[in-house]
């Protein structure tokens, strides 16, 4: 018997990682509808490349919403300067044929949420639509039933040195989110640093002949040019997470506070590994538990990922690339 795919829908701010995402979860997961935010781009370019890589995958009857343009109390910030002015590197976006559903995206999340509570949310980029979905309708912490989160770090910062892109951009939302008991699991810096873009990873896509593997090709190009070698695909890694377990080695249930009035550390996520003990407690990766119940600080609340099979990122990836050649 077939076993039925999760269902999930995505928040996003599709970028050159996004898109990547989409493709993995199009092709392997139930995805019921996606949401886009500001973030890596703007609005007008997110909810464009979203409904732009539905077209290229050929899942075009999931629907795109438009969500917030703009994070909680300041402007948006955007990542233009890694993705491109129009947030796909060097492919530019045509206006889609597929429209832009007319319901707005947090009005999507709260309707959808409250009439099902069996749906994954996915969440690629700041987390504005959800922090304000929450404060519209408070229920909702009982009904998503788990967020996986690509944002955060349980070391050290790209936006700052302390704080992640996507917590950064909007911190206040963040915390609404990281402190509404909602189930999370957090992919962060920490994990996704652990993924590299390589000139061989781009080869096997461009030998594989279908539009969705020569955009994935071009997408790997861009991340090659403008990072010598050191870039991720972080929304891809924290995707595979429910794609394929098993590209995620390692994770510690940790409490992560989400800091938004430090000078240097605003937007940082604050991960408590003070119950925790290894060989190499700066990377925190061989960590193991350690029986001191006396410790201070609050009980864990979210599952960082720690660990990443490169090896197995790839299969996955070229695995799923390779599908969609299948009629």
């Amino acid at each position: 018997m077939t076993t039925p795919r999760r269902k999930v829908i995505i928040d996003c701010d599709t970028g050159v990682d996004d898109a990547l995402a989409l493709v993995l979860c199009l092709k392997n997961l139930e995805v019921v509808g996606i949401t886009t935010v500001g973030g890596n781009v703007g609005l007008a370019s997110t909810q464009r490349n979203t409904r732009y890589v539905t077209e290229v995958t050929g899942y075009t009857h999931v629907p795109v919403f438009a969500g917030y343009d703009r994070p909680m109390l300041e402007p948006l910030r955007d990542a233009s300067y890694v993705h491109g002015a129009g947030g796909l590197g060097p492919i530019e976006v045509p206006e889609p044929k597929k429209p832009l559903e007319s319901r707005h995206g947090v009005d999507y999340l709260i309707e959808t949420y409250m009439a099902h509570d069996d749906i994954t949310l996915i969440t690629l980029g700041p987390l504005t639509n959800v922090a304000h979905a929450l404060l519209r309708e408070p229920r909702l912490a009982g009904r998503i039933p788990e967020i996986l989160c690509m944002g955060g770090s349980a070391t050290f910062g790209n936006a700052t040195p302390a704080a992640e892109f996507n917590i950064y951009t909007d911190p206040e939302a963040a915390k609404i989110v990281f402190e509404s008991g909602i189930p999370i699991r957090m992919v962060g810096l920490n994990l996704t640093r652990e993924q590299r873009v390589t000139p061989a990873l781009m080869a096997a896509a461009e030998a594989i002949d279908n539009d969705v593997a020569r955009m994935v090709a071009r997408l790997c190009g861009h991340v090659l040019d403008r990072s010598g070698g050191t870039g991720s695909f972080c929304d891809a890694c924290a995707v595979m997470w429910l794609v394929e377990p098993a590209v995620i080695t390692k994770s510690l249930k940790l409490h992560v506070t989400v800091e938004t009035r430090g000078e240097f550390t605003r937007g940082m996520t604050v991960c408590d590994t003070r119950p925790y003990a290894g060989a190499a407690p700066g990377v925190d990766i061989d960590r193991q538990w350690q029986s001191e119940p006396s410790l201070p600080g609050k009980a864990p609340n979210v599952e960082v990922a720690m660990d990443l099979d490169q090896e197995k990122f790839n299969e996955v990836l070229l695995d799923t690339l390779r599908r969609y050649s299948e009629t």
